[in-house]
């Protein structure tokens, strides 16, 4: 046997102890040993964890293909009605199209002049109307019961269309001895027709 540390060659198979420097020489064969199992251990685990990677790797893709899968089937039950109504209508030729659109223009050209025929009887029967009111249709005269804020003044611009009418008013009107002060409630008698 031979002292790891000094390089003595003559120590006895069954020494523990090296002679010349005094090293165990029981415990270096015993820590190679464990430096062996440690670097054998540590290439397990080095092996272990690259296959753990390589197995999460291929997780990943089979969760892509998975994923993919998913939406290509998803798209196809979303698209398949759609597909079923198109592919089952008929298609319109393009000539019974355009007699459509023909008979569509004409319709409309004919309520367009229908229209115009409808304003034009309802403007002359309003004239009509008008021309045939009779004076005889507006009251001679109007009670008016006075409001707050009502003066001689307003009320002949409400009822004459001129403020300086109000004298006519006070003058059918006697019982008004302050032509300023109207109290609310009172009554009175406006001639719209002389």
């Amino acid at each position: 046997m031979e002292c790891p540390v000094c390089g003595n060659k003559d120590i006895t198979p069954f020494a523990t102890q090296c002679s010349s420097c005094g090293t165990d020489v029981v415990a270096f064969p015993m820590l190679d040993d464990l430096e062996e199992q440690c670097v054998i251990t540590l290439k397990e685990n080095v092996a272990l964890e690259g296959e753990l990677t390589a197995l999460q790797q291929l997780r990943k893709e089979d969760k892509k293909r998975h994923q993919k899968r998913m939406n290509r089937m998803l798209w196809f039950l979303l698209l398949f009605p759609l597909m079923f109504f198109w592919c089952g209508r008929k298609a319109i030729p393009n000539t019974k199209v355009i007699e459509l659109e023909k008979a569509n223009a004409t319709l409309t050209e004919q309520v367009d002049r229908l229209e115009k025929e409808k304003l034009e009887i309802m403007n002359n029967l309003s004239q009509e109307q008008e021309v045939k009111k009779d004076e005889d249709e507006i009251p001679d005269s109007v009670v008016h019961v006075v409001k707050r804020g009502d003066s001689l003044s307003k009320l002949a611009y409400q009822y004459f269309g001129d403020y300086s009418k109000w004298k006519q008013i006070h003058e059918l009107n006697p019982q008004i001895t302050n032509s300023r002060l109207l109290r609310p409630g009172d009554t009175l008698v406006i001639q719209l027709k002389k």
